[in-house]
């Protein structure tokens, strides 16, 4: 049986999104004016989930691509960076975690290549990242992490 790109795909965030749904329900939901901890998840999860069951009904009624072979390194690079950034984030703090994040699943892509726009753009995104998060948001991140406090830097 061979399976489509869309329906892997579309499986994957029906999954996700009714994992995601059974521990929103964990949360007190509240009521649309005064919405507790559970209500955005219920519905982020819920919508996933509707997006999972469009994505698998247009690959059962459409062409949809057969997933030919599975691409090795995409996956290890992008898995790559997303743990380098979970790792370096108290260390590094949220813009270096950020910019590490960018360049290491950056090399996933046969595209890629080093180059001061690639290094400016990541910077850029980066800063932005630290701006919204921590500044704006005041998601309690820290901007400068504990390692580079410990080398006299911030």
């Amino acid at each position: 049986m061979k399976i489509s790109q869309d329906t892997a795909l579309g499986t994957l965030f029906v999954a996700i999104g009714v994992a995601a749904l059974l521990m929103a329900l964990q949360y007190p939901m509240g009521t649309a004016n005064r919405m507790g901890p559970g209500y955005f998840p219920l519905i982020v999860s819920a919508l996933l989930s509707l997006i999972g069951a469009a994505i698998i009904l247009r690959s059962r009624l459409g062409d949809a691509k057969l997933i030919e072979a599975i691409r090795w390194k995409p996956l290890a690079m992008v898995s790559a960076a997303l743990v380098a950034f979970g790792l370096l984030i108290e260390g590094l703090g949220l813009p270096l975690a950020v910019f590490v994040l960018i360049l290491g699943a950056a090399l996933a892509s046969d595209r890629f290549h080093w180059g001061g726009k690639a290094t400016l753009g990541a910077a850029v995104f980066a800063g932005v990242c630290g701006l919204v998060f921590v500044r704006f948001l005041g998601l309690p991140i820290p901007m400068a992490g504990a390692w580079l406090k410990a080398l006299g830097g911030f």
